[in-house]
C-alpha cells in the first residue's frame, strides 16, 4: 500500500513545467542524464500518448518524491517513466507504484503493459522481473561521426513533411516496432523534427540537439527498393545537409534492427542498451 501521507497527483492536475521539474529531479544521478523543459516534456509525451489521469506525481513541488509517466494506445500501456528521487530509494516505494500502476492497467482493461529498461540498471530490471515482466528483445543506441568519403553535398534531397514519412513507415516499416518507433510516435513530430527524402523511397525524420549533435529519430527505405545502397546515400545526403555535426540515435533500435546494417554504414554501438518488456494482463 502506498503510504497514505504521501501526497499524489494525477498529471492532469499539474501543468508542463511542474511535471518536467519533478522528472529532473527524481532522475537525478540516473544512468543516463535527465533533463527536459516543459516545452520539451510536452512534445514528447503527447507524441507517445501520455495518460494525464494514469500518470501520478508523488510528494509535493516542494520536495518531489516520485514520478509515474503512463501511456496508453488501444488495448496496451507502457510505462513511459518511473523515477524516485534519491531520499526516496531502496525503500519498496517503486514496487509500490508499479504494483498500483499493473492492477490500474488491469481494472480498465488493458490486455498488456511494456515499458524499457537499461540492462545495466540490476535493481530495476530485477523489480520488473519480479511483477511478471519478461524481455522481448535488446535495443541499442548507435553514435556516428561522418567521416569526409561519408559526406555527397550533391545527394538530391528533398524536404519530406513528417507526417509523410511517419506514414512511410507505418507503410514500409517492420510490424511491431517499439513504441518510440512506431508510426503512431513519429506522427507527431514537428519542428524542430525535419523530414526528409531521397527518390521518394528512402525517408527519415532528424533534430537538432542541444549538445550540437543531430538525431536521427527515424529511417526507412521502401521494401522493393531495399539492398541497393539507398539507406547509405540518404546518410551521407543528410551529412552534407549538417556539415561537422555528430549524430546519434538512442537506446531504441532492436538488435535485430541495427545489426550489422547501422555498423556497416560506419555507426558505433552505444555502450548502454535497454531491454524492452511486456507484461501480460489478466482479461
Amino acid at each position: 500500500m502506498i503510504p497514505p501521507d504521501l501526497p499524489v497527483r494525477t498529471l492532469a492536475e499539474c501543468g508542463a513545467a511542474e511535471a518536467a521539474a519533478v522528472l529532473n529531479a527524481c532522475f537525478d544521478g540516473y544512468l543516463v542524464p535527465v533533463r527536459m523543459d516543459a516545452v520539451a516534456f510536452e512534445r514528447r509525451q503527447r507524441a507517445e500518448h501520455l495518460d494525464p489521469f494514469a500518470s501520478r506525481l508523488y510528494g509535493t513541488p516542494e520536495r518531489p518524491a516520485a514520478l509515474l509517466l503512463v501511456d496508453r494506445r488501444g488495448w496496451s500501456s507502457r510505462i513511459g517513466a518511473l523515477a524516485l528521487a534519491p531520499a526516496y530509494r531502496g525503500r519498496g516505494l517503486g514496487r509500490l507504484l508499479m504494483q498500483a500502476a499493473l492492477a490500474e492497467a488491469a481494472a480498465r482493461g488493458d490486455r498488456r503493459i511494456g515499458l524499457e529498461v537499461f540492462e545495466q540498471n540490476a535493481p530495476a530490471l530485477a523489480l520488473y522481473r519480479s511483477l511478471g515482466f519478461k524481455p522481448l528483445r535488446r535495443l541499442y543506441g548507435y553514435g556516428w561521426t561522418p567521416a569526409p568519403g561519408e559526406v555527397d553535398s550533391a545527394m538530391p534531397l528533398q524536404s519530406a513533411d513528417p507526417l509523410g514519412v511517419a506514414r512511410a513507415v507505418a507503410r514500409e516499416g517492420e510490424v511491431d516496432l517499439p513504441w518510440v518507433l512506431q508510426a503512431e510516435t513519429l506522427a507527431a513530430s514537428a519542428p524542430p523534427v525535419l523530414g526528409f527524402s531521397l527518390d521518394g523511397v528512402a525517408h527519415a525524420l532528424v533534430r537538432p540537439l542541444a549538445d550540437d549533435r543531430m538525431g536521427l529519430l527515424a529511417l526507412v527505405v521502401a521494401r522493393e527498393q531495399r539492398r541497393r545502397g539507398l539507406a547509405r546515400r540518404l546518410l551521407q545526403g543528410l551529412a552534407a545537409r549538417f556539415p561537422g555535426q555528430g549524430w546519434i540515435i538512442p537506446q531504441i533500435v532492436p538488435e535485430t534492427l541495427g545489426e550489422p546494417v547501422l555498423p556497416r554504414l560506419g555507426w558505433q554501438r552505444l555502450p548502454l542498451n535497454q531491454l524492452e518488456m511486456w507484461c501480460e494482463l489478466p482479461a
